[in-house]
């Protein structure tokens, strides 16, 4: 495993190349990354479904991101777990919603040749292939859908099943041959009036197919609850192997603490609650890194 010595980072959903393609910052300064132990994260690219084009608008920011990553020493884009290096952010490209790709499979298959190895199936939409809880969280996988989980096995990558509905993440993870996870979604028995949070039913599917949770940074997502509570209950219920970081920086108006460089502050109350450093490790990096190494 690497980076043994320090509790460092895999965030696993960051909006950051919404604001590079601005040439703008948030939550995130990435050429900072590495100085405020960031191993890596998963660079989300999220098109409005508005758009008139979310596929070509999705390419033009994955092409600004690799623009940026190629000018930076301090951080590196991976494909795979092979790639990554110490000392450097390692960035991992994904993309939400499945409102980006749900056209024509080619459009996957573009995707995958750019980088993208992270692919969330859906965001507060439904789309072609598969319901969003905020839609309808009864109403899972579309006949398309399935047919694209069928192709994709032939990928390697990741299935990101943040916003999905209970029922398509039960689906998913019945037929799929892909890694899952949820990147960035909070527990929903800790904060039941907000359906966006992830059910103890799609925890436990996700958990059992091997995959994590990323607890998500937002204070609407955590209710009157904190990080370390929704991670309390990932690990008490699931296993402390299920538990991971999705802090959601530059996604969300309303992060509770303030970006990358206050991450010791969640170290710190992990510790007060009795975690040892080798489970911290685990939480903050080490999980979604064995997810990724089996990808």
């Amino acid at each position: 495993m690497l980076y043994r010595k320090a509790a460092v980072v895999f965030d696993l959903h960051c909006d950051t190349p919404f604001f590079l393609e601005k040439k703008k910052t948030r939550h995130i300064r990435p050429s900072q990354l590495h100085k405020q132990r960031y191993v890596g994260a998963v660079f989300a690219h999220f098109v409005y479904p508005t758009s008139k084009h979310p596929f070509v608008d999705a390419v033009r920011m994955i092409a600004s991101t690799a623009d940026y990553l190629s000018k930076k020493r301090t951080m590196k884009p991976v494909r795979e777990y092979r790639d990554i290096v110490p000392h450097r952010a390692n960035i991992v490209l994904g993309v939400e919603g499945g409102h980006i790709f749900d056209d024509v499979f080619g459009q996957v298959e573009v995707l995958y040749e750019f980088g993208v190895r992270v692919f969330t199936i859906t965001w507060n939409n439904s789309n072609r292939l598969a319901h969003s809880a905020m839609d309808g969280d009864k109403k899972g996988l579309t006949k398309r859908g399935r047919e694209y989980l069928r192709k994709l096995s032939e990928y390697s990558v990741i299935l990101d099943l943040s916003h999905a509905s209970t029922r398509s993440v039960l689906d998913i993870c019945e037929i799929c041959e892909n890694r899952v996870i949820a990147s960035h979604s909070c527990v929903r028995s800790l904060n039941p009036s907000f359906v966006r949070n992830i059910g103890d039913r799609s925890i436990k599917a996700i958990c059992d197919r091997g995959g994590v949770i990323g607890v998500n940074f937002s204070k609407h997502h955590l209710g009157k609850y904190g990080i370390v509570d929704h991670i309390d209950y990932l690990c008490d219920k699931y296993g402390v192997e299920c538990a991971a970081i999705g802090s959601d920086f530059d996604g969300i108006n309303d992060p509770v603490i303030r970006g990358p460089g206050s991450i010791a502050h969640v170290e710190d109350a992990l510790s007060a609650r009795g975690y040892k450093k080798s489970d911290i490790k685990k939480i903050f990096s080490g999980n979604f890194l064995r997810v990724f190494r089996r990808m």
